[in-house]
């Protein structure tokens, strides 16, 4: 009888113990589930008013009150996949920015000359028109400099690559600018330099990738562990990049020269196009901190970022030379002034000295 009591004591010690366990194993998946949703609902919200605010705070917009509105728009403007581009922005109103229509393009403020040629601007976020308002974005200051009839197809993040496509499609819809403008450079060596990407890839190659290799349905235990699973990934993820190089353009010279070569080779199908439909075609070189003598003193720049550059531009310079209708903008902003807002993007008075400079280039018609 004693046995039996015995037993059944250490089943009742060990079942109460494992009720323990389960209970403290059911309520930490609670807990990191909770957390997991929290951090992924409110933490980009708050990084980004932080941001918002500090960049807003930057003595390029010294006297601008909207700026701290500008940041905190762009920040939480919505994006949606397109077939072929990738991804282009959602339509939006807000105080500062404006995209409307088929494409949801930047609006171009400014009042136009009706027998002014017809541009069309192409880019990255620095045409698109990061850090400025919608009047003073590059194509709404050419407008108003040079009465030039000037649409904005910018898009953040966007290489010259996407921007042909998105030409092909345009052109196919029956639009006949009569000039073109690809200001180009920045997301070749932002992006493609990549360890991770290829001289081929755009910025969300490998995002998508991943996305697609973890779309399986969940089961289970692996569904209630998914969370915590995903905040560790996430954690170990951010301690990869700091610890591990991100860029490899300057270790691999074949690499740096294909990336440049795509460049060139993206705008001369474009010209060609371009110039097939009577138009015609400028490429443009855009300025970058790492090759501008002006006030950087206020931003935070990469040193392992300057090597690509140090590694992709000169070939890109290189290969211009002598090239018609190609112009190399990297100089244009030696002044001193803080025209920068980080390692690429300007507040207005640096666009309207590319604006400026492209209307000379658009009136002696190159």
């Amino acid at each position: 009888m004693d046995n039996v009591r015995s037993i059944a004591k250490l089943v009742a010690t060990q079942a109460f113990a494992l009720f323990i366990v389960l209970n403290v194993v059911v309520w930490t998946i609670c807990l990191g589930y909770g957390t997991y949703r929290v951090f992924e609902r409110y933490g980009p919200k708050l990084a980004a008013f932080s941001k918002s605010e500090r960049l807003a705070e930057l003595p390029n917009y010294t006297g601008i009150g909207w700026a701290r509105t500008h940041f905190e728009e762009y920040h939480f403007l919505p994006s949606r996949y397109l077939s072929y581009v990738g991804w282009r922005r959602e339509p939006f109103r807000g105080k500062t920015i404006t995209l409307e229509g088929p494409y949801a393009q930047r609006a171009t403020v400014g009042e136009a000359n009706p027998g002014k040629p017809l541009v069309y601007f192409f880019g990255g976020s620095t045409m698109w028109g990061t850090g400025a308002n919608d009047a003073n974005t590059i194509p709404s200051l050419v407008t108003q400099i040079g009465g030039f009839r000037s649409q904005n197809w910018g898009e953040t993040a966007w290489t010259a690559h996407q921007s042909l496509v998105l030409l092909i499609q345009l052109l196919q819809e029956g639009h006949r600018p009569d000039v073109v403008v690809f200001y180009d450079g920045v997301n070749e060596v932002a992006h493609k330099c990549r360890r991770e990407l290829t001289p081929t890839s755009h910025a969300r190659e490998r995002q998508i990738q991943v996305a697609l290799s973890a779309a399986k349905p969940d089961e289970g235990l692996s569904y209630m562990l998914g969370p915590l699973v995903s905040l560790a990934a996430q954690a170990r993820g951010a301690f990869a990049r700091r610890a591990a190089a991100f860029f490899d353009c300057d270790e691999q010279p074949r690499k740096a020269q294909q990336v440049a070569d795509n460049l060139l080779q993206d705008w001369d199908v474009a010209r060609r196009l371009v110039e097939s439909y009577g138009g015609k075609f400028v490429g443009i070189l855009q300025p970058v901190s790492y090759y501008s003598d002006t006030k950087l003193d206020h931003i935070r720049l990469n040193a392992a970022q300057r090597k690509q550059f140090e590694a992709v531009y000169p070939l890109i310079k290189e290969k211009m030379a002598g090239r018609r209708g190609l112009h190399d903008f990297t100089g244009i902003l030696n002044r001193p002034e803080y025209v920068y807002i980080d390692f690429c993007h300007l507040s207005p008075n640096g666009n309207r000295l590319v604006a400026e400079k492209m209307v000379e280039v658009l009136a002696n018609g190159e």
